[in-house]
């Protein structure tokens, strides 16, 4: 009997949703925490020094919300598969800003697994060409395949300048918020939506808009669209609350309540 290419195809096929589907079991096995031999990791005194002198948001937390900012950040760093194109320097501290990164943006959230929206982080040494928009990037979020992406060089440079309000890692896990709360049931995601609509509200008045090109607080940048505004508010929510809340007072307070900060 001979073989014929609509056969080859064909247990390719079968290969590829088998190999997928494992894949996805083991996911799901290391993601929800079924193996019962697993030891969840922890960052050790070093890590935790590392934290606290390059993310100075930490130092003004208290001690309760930094236990626990650290214990999930563990979880990030060992839980999300982090893939490196090219020489990137220190690979633990990379990780570690990123995963404090996004915790310390849902620290007041219970959900804050990033399960449905990020299933991977990709790290380049500096800016980077996208195939898929035929650009140079310093860092996207890539909604299709669930990934983040990040340039080391970029990364560090949100975190040596506290006051400037920009920070890529907060950037772009703002952006993968939004679609993890997307049409999810629980009260937190329909609270986080809500108040996007209100802040669209927002962003769609012109006296707003107008306010928001005097004063120079936020990037120009964040006109761009909904999206890419509430990403450059939370950039601004969590390097200069003070000056966030003096200036925009309304705004301020959507942002808070979106992430349940209280703290």
């Amino acid at each position: 009997m001979s073989i014929t290419i609509i056969d080859i195809f064909a247990f390719v096929c079968i290969l590829f949703i088998i190999g997928y589907s494992l894949y996805i079991i083991y996911y799901a096995i290391g993601l929800y925490e079924l193996n019962p031999f697993a030891r969840r990791q922890k960052l050790t005194n070093r890590d935790i020094g590392f934290l606290q002198q390059n993310i100075p948001q930490i130092q003004k937390l208290p001690k309760s919300e930094k236990e626990k900012l650290f214990i999930r950040t563990a979880w990030f760093k060992s839980k999300k598969p982090f893939v490196y194109k090219g020489q990137v320097s220190n690979k633990n501290e990379v990780e570690l800003l990123i995963s404090a990164s996004g915790m310390l943006l849902t620290l007041g959230m219970k959900n804050y697994k990033f399960i449905r929206a990020v299933h991977r982080v990709i790290v380049y040494p500096s800016d980077y060409y996208s195939i898929l928009n035929k650009k140079h990037h310093v860092g996207e979020f890539n909604v299709g395949l669930k990934t983040l992406v990040f340039s080391e060089e970029s990364l560090r440079d949100g975190f040596e300048n506290d006051g400037d309000n920009i920070n890529l890692a907060i950037h772009e896990f703002a952006h993968a918020l939004c679609i993890e709360t997307l049409a999810k049931n629980s009260w937190e995601a329909r609270r986080f939506q809500f108040g996007l609509k209100k802040v669209k509200e927002l962003f769609e008045n012109q006296s707003f808009q107008e306010q928001y090109y005097r004063s120079g607080y936020f990037r120009v940048y964040g006109l761009t669209s909904l999206i890419e505004f509430f990403a450059v508010a939370t950039e601004n929510f969590l390097e200069t609350p003070e000056q966030f809340e003096n200036s925009y007072p309304e705004l301020y307070d959507l942002l808070k309540k979106m992430l349940n900060y209280s703290f």
